[in-house]
């Protein structure tokens, strides 16, 4: 009776220990993010100019290609990563994965497929 308790306290200690998915997610995320500063604030700097340029009624095809051009740069390297995010720990880890991405990235929606 002992040795049940200590191994089902020992599986739920071991459980508690373990960084959730979610927090593992983000931090996979923000390190992608870090590594790729440049591309991120590429995309974001094309994308306010072509929001702007749109406001002020001189909209710029040339501008919102180069804009989805970079986020297209920025959703590969995040589908990359993703990729390698599921394979280490499933469905549910692309879940938390996707559900990471929407509340850091809300533009980029393709993570919902």
């Amino acid at each position: 009776m002992r040795r049940t308790f200590e191994r089902v306290f020992g599986l739920l200690r071991r459980r508690e220990s373990e960084p959730p998915p979610l927090t593992d997610a983000g931090t996979a995320i923000q390190a992608h993010a870090e590594a790729h500063t440049a591309l991120f604030e590429r995309a974001t700097r094309l994308r306010e100019k072509a929001d702007r340029l749109d406001r002020e009624e001189t909209p710029s095809e040339s501008a919102r290609n180069r804009a989805r051009r970079a986020e297209e740069e920025v959703e590969t390297g995040l589908r990359e990563l993703r990729t390698s995010f599921a394979a280490k720990g499933g469905e549910e880890a692309r879940k938390y994965f996707d559900r990471e991405i929407a509340r850091r990235y809300p533009r980029l929606q393709f993570f919902g497929e």
